[in-house]
């Protein structure tokens, strides 16, 4: 519960200050906005990107284990 209260708290302190600050300056809060979704889904990007990589180069690594234990002298 306590967790709770807290999410309610934070949130609407930061839609009380969003609107607040979209009431002294709109065209900034919606730039700034698109800004930070952009930099969201950047971070998602990345992080996709990297997993491949690591994925590939995993399996890249178990196939030439494989062969050298199949293939002996490989």
């Amino acid at each position: 519960m306590p967790t709770f209260c807290m999410l309610v708290s934070s949130t609407s302190l930061m839609s009380f200050m969003g609107l607040i600050a979209y009431d002294a300056r709109p065209l900034s809060v919606l730039m700034i906005g698109v800004l930070v979704v952009l930099v969201m889904i950047l971070q998602f990007i990345v992080y996709g990107t990297h997993q491949f990589a690591t994925s590939a180069w995993r399996t890249i690594k178990s196939g030439a284990v494989l062969m050298a234990n199949i293939i002996p002298g490989f």
